[in-house]
């Protein structure tokens, strides 16, 4: 058995295709072909189904593709860690960021900060909703995340490590009959814009809502901060933002007015998440170094499942 078979299989179970996965390994289809029939005959099993139009894999193909996925994962390390080792870091990161990202966190510097320290490094920015991202945490999908933790816990042998807590507030059109300091009664019937749910701050002002028996009407739901601060300011609702957030949003455009939430423990905890055995490869480790001591943490430890 050799390692460019396993490739080969991995390639082809990936993208479905003979002739797709040929191109991507840079070899002819007729090789790639023979080397998964040599394959096939060494396991004693057929690996795909194949026909005119299409490929797939087989019931075992299907179990075995796993196993060929991980020796090929600990070569790649392997062969990561020797560069380590002579102080050469190479290899990808894959790193979840949040929709609605503190204003105190650059990751854009952050990103450069990284690169000018291991330039041999790719790393990939991954963003969407707090539960896909600890799903793909969890899965091994990310090396980690950068998130608004929800207030459920954490799948087993995930751990967060807090990075900061913000405050969250209110933000409506400066027009509207609500001013300065209100409480969760006041806004019993108002229209809320906020992320779809799966998305952690939508997560957070739900559970506090729920938590003071008040219902709390989402009328918009939208997957990027920037508009829910515009349909805030055209009076569609009220945003609930990070203070810092919210603020910002005041300076500019339409100017809309904030709303201090009193009686309600609104805040939202930004983490860092990540697989309780910790980055696996010495170019994730580095990254989960330098993000991890990018904010100081609160006084709350690191958080375990």
């Amino acid at each position: 058995m050799e390692l460019r078979q396993l490739r080969y299989f991995r390639a082809i179970a990936r993208t479905g295709s003979f002739s797709v996965a040929a191109a991507g390994e840079f070899v002819v289809q007729s090789a790639l072909s023979q080397q998964i029939r040599k394959l096939e005959d060494e396991l004693g099993v057929k690996l795909f189904e194949r026909t005119t139009r299409s490929v797939r894999l087989t019931r075992e193909g299907t179990q075995l593709l796993p196993l060929a996925e991980r020796v090929l994962g600990d070569v790649d390390l392997l062969g990561a860690e020797a560069d380590a080792l002579r102080g050469v870091l190479r290899g990808n990161v894959a790193v979840g960021m949040m929709e609605c990202p503190p204003l105190t966190l650059d990751m854009a510097m952050l990103l450069r900060d990284f690169h000018t320290r291991h330039p041999g490094v790719e790393v990939a920015l991954r963003s969407g909703g707090s539960d896909r991202m600890v799903e793909e945490v969890r899965s091994a999908e990310l090396d980690m995340a950068i998130l608004g933790l929800p207030p459920k816990p954490l799948p087993a042998k995930l751990r967060a490590r807090p990075l900061l807590v913000e405050d969250l507030v209110g933000l409506v059109h400066e027009g509207h009959e609500l001013s300065g300091r209100v409480s969760v009664a006041d806004l019993t019937g108002e229209r809320f814009i906020d992320f779809p749910p799966g998305y952690g701050l939508r997560e957070q002002v739900d559970h506090c809502f729920a938590s003071t028996g008040v219902t709390r009407r989402v009328v918009f739901e939208v997957v990027r901060v920037e508009e829910m601060i515009k349909f805030a300011a055209l009076g569609l609702g009220i945003a609930v933002l990070p203070r810092s957030i919210a603020r910002a949003a005041t300076r500019r455009g339409a100017k809309p007015r904030v709303l201090e939430i009193t009686d309600a423990d609104l805040h939202r905890t930004v983490a860092l998440v990540y697989r309780q055995d910790g980055p696996q490869s010495p170019a994730a480790r580095a990254f989960f170094d330098l993000a991890a001591g990018l904010l100081p943490a609160p006084a709350a430890a690191e958080i375990n499942s």
